[in-house]
Order: C-alpha cells, then structure tokens, then sequence
C-alpha cells in the first residue's frame, strides 16, 4: 500500500508582487470613478442641453460683448437719443390716426326716422251721415338738422279701420302717386290732406258704402313712419 504524498505548503508571495496588485486594483478603481463621472456629466448635459464634449460651452466671449456694446452705441450716430424720440413721435402720431372716425361720405342728408314725426287728424271729430270728413297727415322735422324727406304722395298713406276691421285704405286704390323730396328745417311742419267720400276701399275708392254709425280710427304714414290713430266719429 502506496504512503500519503505529503502536502505542500504554499509558497509565500514576495511584498514586491503585493505592491504590484495594489497599484493595479488602485489604478482601475481610479478608471471606475473616472468613467461614472463622465456619465454624470453626460446626462446634465442632455438636461441642460448642451455639448458635454464642448469645453467652451459655458464660457463667455469679451469679444462678442464688446461687439454688442459698439453695435447699440451705433444705432444712435448723434448720441443725444434723437432717433428713439423720433420713433416715439411717430408711434403717436399713428395712435391718433387709428383713433380717428372717416367721416361718412355717403350721407346724402336724409332724415333720420328718429327725426321725423308723423300725426293723424281730422278736420272736424264728428261728421253726419252726408259730411265726408278731411283726413290730415302732419309731419315734422323733430332733429336739430335741416334734412331731406320725402313728402310726395308715393310715400304717403291713410288708413281707416272700424271696430277693428280696416275699411279704407290708400293702398287699394291704384294710385302710385307722386315723389317730392323737401328739405325741412328743424321745427318746421308740413301737412297733407285728403278729403275721404265714406267709402270701403274693398269695394271703391270713390263712391259712399254704407257704413256703420261709431267710432272710427284713422292712421297716416309716410316713408313706413306711422303716427299713432286718432279717433273720430262718424253718425
């Protein structure tokens, strides 16, 4: 039977080749710290949006201070600030031009319907049963401008109604009348009239109906301006 081989004992490094590995083990650690700054740096700069490769990107250039210092300097040649009072002159000058108003061309010195009042009468309030009444339209120029209306007897109208059922009216007799222009001062008044022989304008502008003894409602307009109704009696 074969003795056990004696074991060996292992052979001591000398302190040269521990100064080695130390040296090697420092100089990698130094690479690691090296290598995880620079990708800190990286992704700030990826933040911060500039080139982390760039040595000058934070740096500032005298130069290019300077060169915007000769370049303000040079936008006013005289130095006294004339060409920045100038502009502001002319700033004003358009602010005061927007806020004007053109004035209106196109107004031909019409009346305003504002302007203008329209009033119904009658020449008497009651009639009898043979008297044909006189129907009055008055209109006035209310504004404190002369203007110009049509007064022709194209624009003027008269209605009758009675107990709510219209029984003459201007419209339906066939007449296209008449266009006068009139220039009227302010206050001044002018006034139509038309003599109405009891008709029904349904039937014939012209020859007495046999109408209804009562209260009757007469209503005047010119250019679409209506007066309110007066009242008159018929018997």
């Amino acid at each position: 039977m074969a003795s056990p081989r004696p074991r060996r004992t292992p052979r001591r490094q000398s302190a040269a080749v521990y100064r080695r590995r130390r040296l090697v083990v420092g100089t990698f650690a130094v690479i690691v710290l090296v290598g995880l700054w620079w990708a800190g740096a990286a992704i700030f700069a990826l933040f911060v949006d500039e080139d982390p490769n760039d040595p000058t990107a934070q740096e500032t250039d005298p130069a290019g201070e300077s060169a915007q210092g000769e370049a303000s300097e040079t936008d006013d040649p005289d130095g006294d600030g004339s060409e920045d009072a100038e502009d502001a002159e002319d700033a004003e000058d358009e602010e005061d031009t927007g806020d004007e108003e053109p004035e209106d061309e196109d107004s031909d010195g019409s009346c305003a319907p504002g302007d203008v009042r329209v009033t119904a009468a009658t020449d008497e309030d009651t009639y009898g049963a043979t008297v044909a009444p006189v129907l009055i339209l008055a209109v006035e120029n209310t504004g404190a401008q002369e203007c110009t209306l049509d007064v022709g007897t194209a624009e003027q109208e008269f209605e009758i109604s009675h107990a709510g059922r219209q029984v003459f009216t201007t419209e339906q007799c066939g007449d296209d009348g008449d266009s006068y222009e009139l220039t009227m001062e302010p206050g001044q008044q002018e006034r139509a009239q038309l003599t109405w022989p009891r008709s029904d304008s349904s039937e014939t502008c012209t020859e007495p109906a046999e109408l209804e003894s009562g209260t009757y409602e007469l209503t005047v307009s010119i250019g679409g301006i209506t007066s309110d109704p007066h009242r008159f009696t018929l018997d």
